[in-house]
């Protein structure tokens, strides 16, 4: 990989993981100041628990769908190509070769707000359509906005879709 900058190669790295978890992460924390607050008070553990796996529940599960779809895979942008790495091979895809880029956004990546009430909402990916019919599946675990970085891909239709929860099935 001579010649690749390391930070410019998509991949699933820890820093990705934690970008993602983010938002559950700091929910996790202040539920738990709020717990200690109060004393750890019965009926408020019970609402905070359900609260929380009400929103971390859907959030690990499009964070698993997402690993199992992109472990083991890198992917570099490039402004002509997109090179794809996995398991040793090496597949080059000219923007020519793609028919469309369609990215599947929360409404708050949507709207380009940084600002997320539940987990699930930094979870996001792009499925590529090529002229041939293959498809490919990037997803949020790979760059904390796969959409920002595809935008460096010159030429290529890019449609952009709103999705509450936006699982790949």
């Amino acid at each position: 990989m001579a010649g690749i900058q390391e930070d410019k190669l998509l991949k699933i790295r820890l820093f990705t993981h934690f970008s993602s978890m983010l938002p559950l992460i700091i929910v996790g924390i202040l539920f738990l100041i709020v717990l200690v607050w109060i004393k750890f008070e019965h009926d408020a553990v019970i609402i905070f628990g359900v609260l929380f796996l009400a929103d971390a529940i859907p959030a690990l599960y499009l964070h698993f769908e997402y690993w199992l779809k992109n472990n083991g895979e890198e992917y570099e942008v490039q402004d002509a190509r997109l090179i794809r790495r996995k398991n040793g091979e090496k597949i080059q895809i000219e923007n020519g070769e793609i028919e469309k880029i369609v990215i599947y956004l929360s409404p708050s990546l949507y709207k380009n707000s940084n600002f997320h009430l539940l987990a699930i909402e930094n979870y996001h990916f792009a499925l590529i359509k090529l002229k041939s019919g293959e498809k490919f599946l990037l997803t949020s675990l790979l760059a904390p906005r796969i959409d920002i970085e595809l935008k460096k891909m010159k030429g290529v239709l890019i449609e952009r879709k709103k999705r509450l929860f936006c699982t790949l099935t």
